[in-house]
């Protein structure tokens, strides 16, 4: 019997299934890791407590990738075991211990100025559009943060303010998500209503791949369908779950509570 909790997450009893397929792309190898705490309230009127979670962002010459670090151990079981037949209880529950906070995989390039974005909803989606620039309000306030001398700066970006800190010491253009167009390497970054705040907590130079997932089955689309399935999503998360059927073959509409809908980006 196989039983899947809901609550725990976790698979028990006997269970076997065909191992998937692994591709991705390696675009090159990072030359710098920037290692943020990243914490997300999701509710301010159910919880003061943030959930928390670790982000890097490597820096390459041509490329970097932002995206949460349990995503990149995610990825290693799923390469290791696509050489396996079968895959059973025990490597799907090391699969369900990776479960990252930061969901979106972003990666820019500064030969084309793109960004392409990927998110799962049961499918990897994928979309891309050119690199967001930012008008930022430049501030004479500074604090220090991993010993770097950091200026303060603010701006607008898709519906929400954000506040942010960055190193000319580190003359890097760049910083978590999208974010980047200051003298400097942005090392914290929150918005105003203290909802996602990232904070760099460690920096190394260990080359790492710098890739996204090429599956055949990942889905590539326009920006705004994508923050259509987003939507969707949030109103209905069991539609995304699988598919049941009656007895005359006839799909079951699965209904379920809605997720609350506030995404990063508002616009």
């Amino acid at each position: 019997m196989t039983l899947i909790s809901a609550q725990q997450t976790k698979i028990i009893g006997d269970f076997s299934m065909k191992a998937t397929s692994y591709s991705a792309k390696v675009f090159e190898k990072s030359n710098l890791n920037i290692y943020y705490q990243f914490k997300f309230l999701k509710d301010a009127k159910i919880s003061e407590n943030p959930r928390e979670g670790l982000c890097v962002l490597q820096i390459g010459e041509n490329y970097s990738k932002f995206s949460d670090t349990k995503t990149l151990q995610k990825d290693s079981l799923f390469e290791k075991f696509s050489h396996l037949e079968s895959v059973s209880t025990k490597e799907m529950n090391q699969l369900f211990m990776y479960n990252p906070l930061w969901e979106t995989e972003s990666l820019k390039s500064v030969i084309d100025k793109k960004v392409i974005y990927q998110k799962r909803y049961k499918t990897k989606y994928e979309y891309e559009e050119l690199q967001p620039e930012f008008k930022w309000q430049l501030h004479n306030e500074s604090k220090k943060i991993l010993d770097y001398n950091c200026k303060k700066a603010t701006v607008k970006y898709r519906g929400r303010e954000f506040v942010a800190w960055y190193t000319t010491e580190i003359p890097i253009n760049n910083g978590p998500y999208v974010f980047e167009g200051l003298p400097g390497l942005i090392l914290d970054l929150e918005d105003s209503q203290n909802k996602y705040h990232f904070t760099a907590v460690g920096i190394d130079k260990k080359p790492m791949d710098i890739y996204l997932r090429n599956d055949k089955e990942i889905l590539k689309i326009s920006r705004a369908k994508f923050r259509e399935v987003e939507k969707t999503y949030h109103d209905n998360p069991g539609a995304f779950h699988g598919k049941a059927l009656n007895e005359d073959g006839s799909p079951i509409v699965v209904k379920s509570k809605p997720f609350p809908y506030d995404p990063f980006e508002l616009e």
